[in-house]
């Protein structure tokens, strides 16, 4: 019974980490489906919705009042350390052009 419970459990977590990188393995693949074009058009609302002062770019304060997320990690998907998050750092890939 314990290691079905661990068998469970270990489904379950590697389906969330599949869950995690799906969208942008289709987008990669060259697979621009409903799948990539919702999450993409889903992305870029809530980046526009952020973007308070229209500059392209998201500070965490910006961040703070729409995601509790993006504002836990924002130190983290910050990659270039320039106290902002780009389109490509919000979403995680550049495979999606803004």
């Amino acid at each position: 019974m314990r290691h079905l419970a661990l068998l469970v459990t270990a489904a379950a977590a590697l389906s969330a980490a599949n869950a995690q990188t799906i969208v942008p393995r289709l987008d990669e693949a060259g697979h621009r489906g409903e799948v990539a074009r919702q999450m993409k058009a889903k992305s870029a609302a809530q980046f526009d919705a952020a973007d308070v002062n229209k500059d392209g770019k998201l500070s965490k304060e910006e961040v703070s009042k729409v995601s509790d997320y993006f504002a836990a990690n924002f130190d983290k998907r910050d990659t270039d350390k320039d106290g902002f998050l780009s389109w490509e750092e919000f979403v995680g890939h550049k495979r999606w052009p803004k």
